[in-house]
């Protein structure tokens, strides 16, 4: 091959080469382009699918706190002025399901008149309060046990306290102190007897301000 042949050749293979690029780089770009666009495509979706799942996450959260708020109040179908005994069998419950769970129940005290609590403050004449003062020794499994039965109670409570300590010597048994709040609603013969009672003291009351006697100094 002579040197014109050879300068043929090269011209032709530079010729192709330059066509080739020619050919292949909008590819290259356009295959570039696709590759982009598929990977902005999958953040898409994936950003797409965590927006999903946090708002499932806030549809379970608001049901849950539906399900609590809309809870039924416990009626006891018998006609007892007693106020413990109008919640039946919620006290048992409360108290059972704590040594069901393994707790141990060192201190317990009840309280029908709890200071703060908004039903016994705006609702009295239809509803019944009782708080529960317990104090309970366990491990972490056992209680979470037992807060999950009170958050399933088929009835209205609340648990308005927990303040919780590991034991000194044994940081894996915990103390606690909690309040569990029953409600229960009044029976004819309860609300008779509630709006009796705020008569007479309603008449009391106006008995002691129409005396006009101002109470003397010092006394």
């Amino acid at each position: 091959m002579n040197n014109n042949q050879q300068v043929m050749c090269t011209a032709v293979l530079i010729l192709v080469l330059v066509f080739g690029l020619y050919i292949l780089v909008p590819k290259i770009n356009s295959a570039v382009e696709l590759y982009k666009n598929v990977q902005s495509k999958t953040q898409s979706v994936e950003d797409l699918k965590q927006q999903i799942e946090q708002l499932k996450n806030k549809k379970a959260q608001y049901e849950k706190a539906e399900r609590v708020s809309t809870k039924p109040v416990y009626k006891n179908e018998l006609e007892t002025t007693d106020q413990m005994s109008s919640f039946g069998v919620m006290f048992e419950d409360v108290i059972q399901s704590a040594k069901y769970n393994g707790l141990k129940l060192r201190s317990i005290s009840y309280d029908t008149a709890p200071a703060g609590d908004v039903i016994k403050a705006n609702m009295s004449d239809n509803y019944n309060v009782c708080t529960i003062s317990m104090q309970l020794i366990g491990n972490y499994m056992q209680f979470r046990s037992y807060f999950q039965d009170i958050y399933n109670y088929p009835y209205l409570i609340n648990l308005d306290k927990v303040d919780i300590v590991p034991y000194e010597k044994n940081k894996r048994i915990l103390i606690a102190d909690i309040n569990v709040t029953l409600y229960s609603t009044k029976n004819e013969a309860q609300k008779a007897l509630a709006a009796e009672a705020a008569k007479i003291s309603a008449e009391g009351d106006q008995a002691v301000e129409g005396t006009g006697v101002a109470p003397e100094a010092g006394n």
